[in-house]
């Protein structure tokens, strides 16, 4: 249009530059919408995704703990046929359960949780169907093989602490080189029972809900026995590397009169009930070479006897051993099961208690499970934030 035709139709030349206007701004809304709308449909797909992820994870989450449960079950069944309770040691079914069966002629008696050599025959190929399982592992452990820690205090609220147990901690102590002197091994001695017992009253120089709640991270004392060895990372002066050292040798168990089980007991726990300082461990370590003998079935009530004498022997002073804490048989293990399916395993710790010795009432003799732990991690004792905050906390205490 030219200057003469501009300057005599001026409104259409207005309305000509607002419609281009208006269709500039439309386009701008349509590729706004069309953008819009794509970025909501890749929203949608992601959440999708994630949602089936989640799904699959529950899935084989839930899949992995019923694996663990029929581990549990199956192992609480060999713990219920064992006929002899009068006597459990390390040469009994319940106690190979799982584990490599070295020296067994019988090879249709030997554990596997193969379906492929589940009948015992290597060269005929078997039919087995995949279910996806990379791992199934469970083992029983005797739980008497160690030092009861809630022996420590006594059942009664407003009695004193056992002085025999007193005696069996510190010497455990400095077997395991656990405390550089003796006041040190005295000090977590008092303040572990102050965490114990049931009353808000300082033993000696051990350590309430007071000295806790003056921390960066006040909390309570527990008051009350413990129910895991974790908690240890909470009561004053005891460390991370402590508590790992500790693991092997002792254990948590609802009772305070726990007795150690003679065909199970370490060396280093058996010597600890001496009433004096362990010397030399010479005597004990010769009386449990016993076990290495041919055709050795377990020690019999009949060698209690003989084990408190090898007791008597790790202290020069023939100071005596702490009485009524040995006996050959056990009332509470560990089913400890393992589940790997792909990325994501499933590990579980069972605890439970075998009632009656009696091998004449095993019909009535029940299997009652006290505690279950279970994490997709299988750890053990790593714990990692509440461990430095703990870690920190017994800084401030000391």
């Amino acid at each position: 249009m030219t200057e003469k035709n501009k300057a005599q139709h001026p409104v259409s030349v207005n309305k000509l530059r607002h419609h281009r206007t208006q269709s500039g701004l439309v386009l701008v809304m349509v590729l706004g919408v069309v953008s819009l709308m794509i970025t909501l449909l890749v929203l949608l797909f992601e959440d999708q995704h994630h949602l089936v992820r989640k799904v699959a994870n529950q899935r084989v989450a839930e899949q992995s703990r019923h694996y663990a449960m029929g581990l549990e079950a199956w192992a609480v069944r060999v713990l219920h046929e064992d006929v002899n309770r009068l006597v459990d040691h390390a040469d009994e079914e319940w106690a190979k359960f799982g584990r490599p069966n070295q020296d067994n002629d019988d090879e249709s008696e030997e554990f596997s949780l193969d379906p492929s050599l589940a009948l015992g025959k290597e060269e005929q190929e078997q039919a087995v169907i995949d279910f996806g399982i990379d791992t199934l592992e469970v083992t029983i452990e005797d739980l008497q093989g160690r030092y009861n820690l809630n022996n420590l205090v006594a059942k009664s609220k407003d009695a004193q602490p056992p002085v025999d147990q007193k005696r069996i901690f510190i010497n455990l102590l400095e077997q395991l080189e656990i405390g550089e002197f003796t006041e040190d091994r005295d000090q977590l001695y008092w303040d572990l029972v102050d965490w114990l017992d049931q009353n808000d009253t300082s033993q000696s120089t051990g350590a309430e809900s007071g000295e806790y709640q003056i921390l960066s991270t006040p909390y309570f004392a527990g008051d009350q026995p413990l129910s895991l060895l974790g908690e240890l990372r909470f009561v004053r002066g005891f460390s991370s590397d402590m508590i790992k050292k500790l693991r092997p040798y002792v254990v948590v168990l609802p009772t305070h009169n726990a007795k150690l089980n003679l065909n199970s007991v370490r060396p280093e726990v058996l010597a600890s009930l001496s009433r004096g300082p362990v010397v030399d461990m010479g005597s004990v370590l010769a009386f449990l070479a016993r076990k290495l003998q041919p055709g050795f079935q377990g020690f019999q009530g009949a060698d209690i006897e003989s084990a408190q004498t090898s007791v008597n022997g790790v202290s020069p002073a023939s100071a005596g051993f702490v009485p009524n804490m040995l006996q050959v048989n056990s009332q509470f293990f560990q089913i400890n099961s393992k589940v790997v399916l792909g990325d994501y395993e499933v590990c579980t710790r069972t605890v439970v208690l075998r009632q009656s010795a009696n091998p004449d009432t095993l019909s009535d003799q029940s299997i009652t499970v006290l505690s279950r732990e279970q994490d997709s991690l299988c750890l053990i004792e790593e714990y990692q934030e509440s461990e430095a905050e703990a870690s920190d906390n017994n800084e401030d205490l000391r």
